[in-house]
Order: C-alpha cells, then sequence, then structure tokens
C-alpha cells in the first residue's frame, strides 16, 4: 500500500481504535507489506521513520489533538529523530507501533515510539518535533493551551536532554555553509 494511503487509512479508521489520553501509549497493529521490503529482505531502515509518522498521526487523531492543530492550524514539524534497531521486521510480519507523548522542554515535544512483536521491542525511536504556527514556533506552554490539554509527565531520558544542543544546526535564517568534512568538528 502506498504511503499516502497508509495516512488516509490511520486517520480514517483511528476512531474504530477508540481514544486515548495524553499519557497514554496509542497502539497501532499494522503489516510489513511487500514495498517495506529492502535488498536484505527486512523492513528497510528508512520505512521505519515514515511507519513511526502514522503512529503520531495515530496518537493525534485519538487524543483530539489533531482536530486542535487543524483549528488552530499547528504543524508539527521533526526537529530530530533517532532510531535504535534490535530485531529486523520480515515481509508480511505483523506488528504494533506503540506511540507516546515521552515529555518536553521549552520549544519541543518528544515522542517515543517502539515496535513492538510478540511483546518484544523490535526498534524504538525518539523524536523531537516542533510545532509552527503561520511560520513561527508554538513554545510548549502555549501549545498545551491551543491543544485544550493537561501536558503528560514529562520523562525524556536524561541522555536525550542535550541531545538537541549537541546535534543542533544553525538557525534557517543564518549561514550554514557546507564545507569539507569532517562536519562534526
Amino acid at each position: 500500500m502506498n504511503r499516502s494511503l497508509r495516512v488516509i487509512w490511520t486517520a480514517a479508521t483511528a476512531r474504530r481504535r477508540g481514544p486515548v489520553t495524553a499519557g497514554e501509549h496509542a497502539v497501532l497493529p499494522l503489516r510489513v507489506l511487500p514495498n517495506d521490503i529492502d535488498f536484505a529482505g527486512h523492513m528497510n531502515n528508512g520505512v521505519y521513520f515514515t511507519i513511526a509518522d502514522l503512529g503520531r498521526i495515530d496518537l493525534a487523531a485519538r487524543s483530539g489533538w489533531g482536530r486542535a492543530q487543524l483549528r488552530h492550524r499547528l504543524w508539527p514539524v521533526v526537529m530530530q529523530e533517532t532510531m535504535t534497531f534490535r530485531t529486523s521486521l520480515q515481509p508480511l510480519q505483523a506488528y504494533e507501533l506503540h506511540s507516546a507523548v515521552a515529555g518536553w522542554d521549552r520549544v519541543s515535544v518528544y515522542f517515543e515510539q517502539r515496535f513492538v512483536v510478540d511483546g518484544q521491542v523490535c526498534a524504538q525511536a525518539l523524536v523531537r518535533m516542533r510545532f509552527l504556527q503561520r511560520g513561527r514556533g508554538v513554545d510548549t506552554d502555549r501549545l498545551w493551551q491551543l491543544l485544550r490539554t493537561t501536558p503528560p509527565t514529562a520523562s525524556v531520558p536524561e541522555w536525550a536532554k542535550g541531545w538537541g544542543d549537541g546535534a543542533r544546526l544553525p538557525s534557517p535564517r543564518a549561514d550554514a555553509p557546507a564545507g569539507p568534512p569532517p562536519f562534526w568538528s
């Protein structure tokens, strides 16, 4: 199934999976499709990030945030994401994607997402997102007001607290020449 069709399917079927609150995990049942597979015969590592988008769409739809985002024209954008892989997902294998808000700081919201088979984590992502309104960032204090929700308990892992600063790029309004490698000096 084309990824655009998956987005439509996820949004259209969210209601039948039931509501979730800000502090709960939304569980989305999925299956590895033939177009998810790479030459190694398992789900391609880039597909995991695309599928993680579906989990956040499902969480937004089921928590009611999706409607509030549309009403206030809030657009979530990924600032950073990291994925840790434990075991591969195989062709046609059924799995669940668990998505939850892990916490937030002044400018961003962190989402924890786990790919689960038979109760075992196969891969785990941490995604840091910023919400924009009219092209400008919305601080999380204001975001929670616009979403009309009490923010969930923040439990961002210690290592992730410095992650944003350690991997930060210059503002899009600043100069950022590529230059020769190494890039991380």
